[in-house]
């Protein structure tokens, strides 16, 4: 009988811990990083589990050590959101400017669930779950620095209060919600208020004296109400261009206009036509602003008159009158005439407007030109970079939404310190703060993996890339014109059946319709 023995050792490694009890084995630690900067939740990491033949932890294994887990990200992401305060203080420095400039910054929020959808459902917002998000513009990269989850779920404080328990949230032991259950969670002005004191009170303080917000909230209201009673600077709200340019389009698209305004016969059509109207003219407005304000080199007075000016030219350069657009316009000149890229061939230059369609229209686009528009988009800042942090949240939350009632926000701070740092480096830096080890591959496909996510941003700010994009959209919007039952069919002219069918063609010795298009191209001459 054999009576050898082994030595006794660890079949894992360990993390250690700095409270009493067991350590946790590293790769738990390690699934519980993973899927923090996923959208897998803990049912979607048993079954990718179970496809691979591996045998998983258990629910209530993954829960806790979620709950472990969760408020190690939180700390590190305040950390590093904190640095990045100070790498902001120390690019106003290097700028000649002292370290404690107010800055400009920008500001949104998102929703678990749609404001909109809460009839016959709850008389309360349907959202449970709200995130404020503040960027700065100081720095190119646009970090994140400041950042508010507020959420009124909480599953412990149900399942006390099914067993007769009386208890209320927040406030009891383990309470995962922030805020009581009849808060009002489309209060954006709360929000704003919060976002302010944590970066008046947070390490590396920093004050905003521009916010750039959309023009539907009121989050800027408690923002600068916060800002204004330190007494040392006093916040202006901004407001993005590009959602002004959307809420024109949609009015514009909205708008009562005679029905001989498209060269279109057909409700159908006219509405059709419409909306690609309603798109041009918003994107062509926004575009006279900014080649006003470079030529004008930003002297506000003097591009409130240009532009005032500007409008009238607008609509008659629709009609095809081009006559008025070399002395008041200033994206459409004789050297390079504006190509209309949203509309069809059939209707470029030549729309048809009475004096009532001129009147609607003007007094739509003086709301986008209007004084204290043109000052509130001024520096043509935007939301773009904060609402980007959307796209990153969807990354780490299952469904996309914030449905997960307790490590919802730990998740958001792993999306946000991704976006600061990158994925390749935020995995590295989470990794060494919760005691994890690399190996020689991980090591190795990190530095790839940020390697590549440096590349495809700086590709995606090159002008060649802008350039592709808008050619390829415009491209897009040629395809939709020539489609059949498209906006260009809606025209018939007498024996079209003969001229332009393939069979009459050569028999007359001519191309087809198609083919002359596509030969003389969608190219629109106005001179």
């Amino acid at each position: 009988m054999c009576e050898f023995v082994s030595n006794v050792g660890a079949l894992f490694r360990e993390v250690k811990q700095d409270k009493p009890g067991r350590n946790p084995a590293d790769i738990n630690v390690g699934l519980q990083l993973a899927l923090h900067n996923t959208s897998l939740s803990s049912t979607g990491a048993r079954k990718f589990l179970g496809c691979l033949s591996v045998p998983g932890p258990s629910m209530s294994a993954l829960q806790r050590s979620a709950n472990t887990f969760g408020p190690k990200m939180e700390a590190e992401n305040e950390k590093d959101m904190a640095e990045k305060r100070g790498v902001v203080k120390d690019t106003l420095e290097l700028r000649g400017r002292p370290r404690d400039t107010p800055i400009y910054a920008e500001y949104d929020r998102q929703y678990n669930n749609l404001l909109r959808n809460a009839r016959k459902r709850t008389p309360f917002a349907p959202a449970t779950q709200s995130r404020d998000v503040i960027v700065e513009n100081t720095t190119p990269n646009k970090y994140v620095i400041g950042f508010n989850h507020t959420n009124k779920l909480c599953a412990l404080g149900d399942a006390k209060r099914r067993r007769g328990e009386k208890v209320l949230c927040p406030g009891h032991e383990g309470c995962s919600a922030n805020v009581p259950p009849d808060h009002n969670m489309g209060d954006e002005e709360s929000g704003g208020a919060t976002c302010a004191r944590k970066l008046l009170e947070g390490d590396n303080p920093i004050a905003v004296e521009f916010l750039t917000t959309d023009a539907d909230g009121k989050a800027a209201r408690g923002f600068g109400r916060v800002m204004d009673s330190t007494g040392s600077v006093k916040t202006e709200n901004l407001l993005d261009g590009t959602h002004l340019t959307r809420s024109l389009c949609r009015a514009l698209t909205g708008a009562k206009l005679s029905n001989g305004v498209f060269p279109v016969k057909t409700a159908a059509r006219r509405q059709q036509l419409q909306k690609r109207f309603a798109e041009d003219l918003s994107n062509r407005v926004q575009a006279e602003i900014d080649a006003c304000r470079e030529q004008k080199e930003y002297k506000e007075a003097e591009v409130e008159r240009a532009i005032a000016k500007c409008i009238d030219c607008i609509m008659t350069c629709y009609t095809g009158d081009h006559s008025r657009c070399t002395q008041e316009s200033f994206v459409c000149q004789r050297a390079s005439p504006y190509r209309f890229p949203y509309l069809p061939r059939i209707a470029k230059g030549s729309l048809t407007f009475t004096e009532s369609d001129r009147a609607t229209l003007k007094r739509i686009v003086t709301v986008r030109t209007s004084r204290k528009v043109l000052r509130s988009t001024r520096f043509a800042t935007s939301t773009q970079k904060a609402e980007s942090v959307n796209s990153a949240f969807k990354m780490t939350n299952p469904k996309g939404s914030a449905t997960v009632s307790r490590n919802s926000g730990h998740r958001d701070h792993s999306a946000i310190h991704s976006v600061n740092n990158g994925p390749g480096e935020s995995i590295a830096r989470k990794m060494s703060a919760v005691g994890l080890k690399f190996s020689k591959g991980s090591a190795f496909m990190l530095k790839e993996m940020q390697k590549k996510h440096n590349y495809d941003k700086a590709r995606r700010k090159t002008i060649a890339y802008r350039t592709r994009r808008a050619h390829l959209r415009e491209k897009r919007y040629r395809l939709h014109s020539r489609k059949n039952g498209g906006i260009s069919a809606s025209v018939y002219r007498t024996d079209q059946l003969l001229h332009d069918h393939g069979y009459a063609c050569r028999q007359q010795g001519v191309a087809p319709a198609a083919s002359r298009d596509q030969q003389s191209g969608d190219e629109s001459k106005p001179w």
